[in-house]
């Protein structure tokens, strides 16, 4: 069952995970940053070059070149007093527009992390505020655990969602499942292999199970804790056999966030001190 009684906040955790995967992705493509958003051949149609036509419009004169770098770098500033929990409602307001901003912008070559990323963004702009924060301690505050709950409910339908539709996406895709009688290659960032046809089939066999039954079992308790392994599991397979890194590190903060830190308890150990454990 879910305790409201914890130390450690999953809505704090959630936000400051999110805020910091958010950074270390954007610096991921720091040194892509002219050619994707500035030198593109779509530069002249995007949400970034709509945005710097309407504050021209209002005597803000600048070069488009220079407009972008004060986009992303008010967008890391942002995503740095989230990580801390300052001004948090409007840090995240401002982290999610400009995300929103700069996605829309890239068009091309866009993972689906990107927009899981937006949305996280957007969760954290209306999720309550938490305990661990600047914000709690320049002044504290009392927490709508109602809302806290109600939060926690809307991340785990948006996940279960979302792999239940992945799952069913996968098994309606013949290819995907291997079937067609070709191997499967993997891209591995170090070497490349072809994966026996067997067990490329078994493995994706298995992958369609965890993400098709993911609603029910990581929502019943006695086989909570066993799914939720399984799921971090598989994308920890996917982070190292597809170097997809951010996709599976997101999906790695958003299980922990909704299923793993919800469902601590603090419990007595020998000593007489309390200790975090998971409350199956």
């Amino acid at each position: 069952m879910y305790n409201p009684n914890l130390k450690v906040e999953w809505n704090s955790f959630f936000r400051f995970s999110i805020a910091f995967y958010c950074i270390l992705s954007l610096f991921s493509f720091w040194e892509d940053v002219p050619k994707i958003l500035i030198q593109g051949d779509l530069t002249h149609d995007s949400a970034l070059a709509s945005l710097h036509s309407f504050i021209t419009e209002y005597g803000f004169n600048t070069l488009f070149d220079d407009f972008v770098y004060l986009v992303i770098y008010v967008y890391l500033f942002m995503l740095g007093l989230l990580c801390l929990g300052a001004f948090t409602r409007i840090s995240a307001l401002f982290a999610f527009l400009f995300n929103l901003i700069i996605t829309k912008s890239i068009n091309d070559g866009l993972h689906e992390a990107s927009y899981f990323a937006t949305s996280a963004l957007f969760y954290c702009v209306i999720f309550p505020r938490g305990k661990f924060s600047m914000d709690y301690y320049i002044k504290e505050f009392e927490i709508n655990e109602t809302l806290l709950k109600w939060s926690l409910y809307l991340l785990q339908a948006h996940l279960c969602l979302i792999y239940f539709l992945s799952g069913i996406g996968k098994s309606l895709n013949i290819d995907w499942q291997l079937l067609s009688g070709t191997n499967y290659d993997v891209q591995i960032p170090l070497s490349r292999f072809i994966l026996p046809e067997a067990l490329s089939a078994g493995i994706s066999f298995f992958v369609i199970i965890i993400e098709i039954f993911y609603p029910v079992f990581i929502n019943y308790s006695k086989t909570r804790k066993l799914w939720l392994a399984m799921t971090i599991l598989l994308h920890v397979c996917i982070v190292s056999l597809t170097g997809f890194y951010f996709f599976g590190i997101l999906m790695i903060i958003l299980n922990i966030s909704a299923y793993y830190i919800p469902f601590l308890k603090s419990s007595p150990d020998n000593d007489g001190e309390s200790e975090e454990q998971l409350a199956y």
